[in-house]
């Protein structure tokens, strides 16, 4: 399962939430507003809540910063080969 760390609303959020929905990878939304240690792992990685989001699975952690297809795209790609291997 991937962990998602974010504040509900915030748009990049939005856009991971559903492009993990879209490709069918089970996630917990980790609301940084609600759990302190999230929001400073999100501050230490990505700087502010809205700048990007923070993804964790299998003991990895990615911060993605200026969420676009692209950056989804290449994630994805990753993801799926470590999970393959």
């Amino acid at each position: 399962m991937v962990r998602l760390y974010g504040i509900p609303g915030c748009g990049p959020c939005e856009i991971v939430k559903m492009f993990l929905a879209q490709k069918g990878i089970p996630f917990e939304f980790v609301n940084a507003r609600q759990d302190p240690k999230a929001a400073q792992k999100i501050a230490e990685l990505v700087g502010s809540p809205t700048a990007g989001v923070v993804l964790e699975w299998d003991g990895k952690t990615e911060a993605i910063r200026g969420v676009s297809p692209a950056t989804l795209n290449a994630w994805y790609t990753r993801y799926r080969e470590e999970r393959a291997s």
